[in-house]
């Protein structure tokens, strides 16, 4: 065992816990030790595979296939840092709890947001490429003063 508590060799600490009387049948523990691989090269991908479907570390076509699968396709002429800004967004949006207060969660520095309490809010979408009013949560009927 390592020292982060992994098992260094998986295979071989599975392998030791069959029974003394098993571990003498060489066709059963052949067939075991087959059986065990493939349980342990999935666990080892698990971490790795996450990391495939991960917004902040995907890029290129991995990226377009997440934010297609979000609804929110790439717009020409994007790079992979602003389409993922554009994504993150989204996402954060999509969980706001649409309170004033937690407003702050899915701005971005230089963004604003501001409830003018006349059915209006002044927004500024800062350095993201879409109109305010696309980036930003503003409820139906509302009106939007961009300030970008």
């Amino acid at each position: 065992m390592t020292r982060d508590g992994t098992l260094s060799d998986p295979l071989s600490f599975y392998i030791s816990l069959f029974p003394g009387a098993s571990r003498e049948k060489e066709r059963f523990m052949a067939l075991a030790s087959a059986v065990l691989r493939q349980a342990c090269d999935l666990v080892s991908l698990m971490p790795r595979l996450a990391s495939g479907f991960s917004f902040s570390s995907a890029s290129g076509i991995q990226l377009d296939a997440l934010g297609a699968s979000a609804g929110i396709p790439r717009q020409k002429g994007w790079e992979d840092e602003t389409y993922r800004r554009v994504l993150l967004r989204k996402l954060r949006i999509w969980s706001w709890d649409g309170t004033n207060e937690t407003a702050g969660e899915f701005l971005l520095p230089g963004e604003t947001l501001r409830d003018n309490g006349n059915n209006s809010v002044t927004v500024s979408a800062g350095l993201l490429p879409l109109p305010a009013e696309e980036l930003l949560p503003v409820p139906l009927g509302v009106k939007v003063i961009d300030n970008s």
